[in-house]
C-alpha cells in the first residue's frame, strides 16, 4: 500500500469514526442539559392580581355540546373572533388552522375560537369548522351569551371583546392568541398576522407540551 493509500485509509476510518461517535455525544449532552436550554415562559395576565390563572367557564360547541373549561390537563390556545368580522376574521382563523394543522391530532392540546356574536349559533359555527378544517380534530368553535363571552374575554383573558354601543354597533375583538399552560395560567400572547408571531406560538406549544410530558411521563 502506497503511503498515499495509507492516508486516504486513515482519513476514511477518522470520519467514520466521527459519524458514529458524534450524534451520541450530541444525544448525552442533550440528556443531561435539555431541561435548561430553553427559558421558562413568563406567567401574563391582570396587572393588578398575582395570579394569571383562567377561570373554569361553560360555553356551547359546533356540535350543540356543553364545553366546560378547562375541559381537561391540557396545552390551550385560545382566540376570540365572529362569523361575520370583515376587518381580519378570515385571516385569523387561516393563522389558527395552520396551529391546527400542527397540533389539531395532540392529545395534549386543545384549541378554541370563542365567538364574541350571539348570532353565531352552533350551526353557523359547524359551517366555520367545516371551512377550516376543522372537523375531527381538538379544534373547537364555542359559543355562549354576548354577555358572558365578553367577561371571558376582558376578564379571564384581559383582551379586548365586545359590541360596541355607539355608532354601527360591531363587535370588537383582539388579534392575539393566547397560550395557556396545563394549569390554566397565561403564558403569552401572539398576533396572529405575523408569520413570526404565529412561528413563535408554535415554538412555545412544543415546549410546554414537552414541559408537560416530563411532569407526567406521558408521550409527546
Amino acid at each position: 500500500m502506497t503511503e498515499k493509500n495509507k492516508k486516504y485509509s486513515l482519513g476514511k476510518i477518522v470520519t467514520l469514526v466521527l459519524i458514529l461517535l458524534i450524534p451520541g455525544l450530541l444525544h448525552f449532552y442533550l440528556r443531561q442539559t435539555g431541561q435548561n436550554i430553553y427559558q421558562e415562559l413568563p406567567h401574563l395576565g391582570s396587572p393588578n392580581t398575582d395570579t394569571t390563572q383562567v377561570k373554569p367557564f361553560q360555553l356551547i360547541n359546533q356540535d350543540s355540546e356543553v364545553v366546560n373549561f378547562p375541559e381537561r390537563e391540557s396545552i390551550t390556545v385560545v382566540q376570540f373572533m365572529h362569523s361575520d368580522c370583515q376587518q381580519f376574521g378570515d385571516y385569523m382563523s387561516l393563522s389558527m388552522a395552520r396551529v391546527a394543522k400542527k397540533f389539531g391530532e395532540h392529545p395534549n392540546v386543545h384549541l378554541y375560537s370563542i365567538s364574541l356574536d350571539s348570532n353565531d349559533t352552533p350551526a353557523v359555527l359547524k359551517e366555520m369548522a367545516l371551512h377550516y378544517g376543522a372537523a375531527g380534530t381538538n379544534w373547537q368553535f364555542l359559543t355562549g351569551s354576548e354577555e358572558e363571552t365578553s367577561r371571558i374575554a376582558q376578564q379571564e383573558f384581559w383582551v379586548d371583546g365586545f359590541r360596541t354601543s355607539q355608532g354601527n354597533n360591531r363587535i370588537i375583538h383582539s388579534p392575539f392568541f393566547i397560550l395557556l399552560d396545563s394549569k390554566q395560567r397565561i403564558r403569552g400572547y401572539y398576533e396572529f398576522f405575523t408569520k413570526d408571531e404565529v412561528d413563535r406560538l408554535i415554538g412555545e406549544m412544543i415546549l410546554l407540551v414537552t414541559e408537560l410530558s416530563r411532569e407526567n411521563k406521558v408521550d409527546l
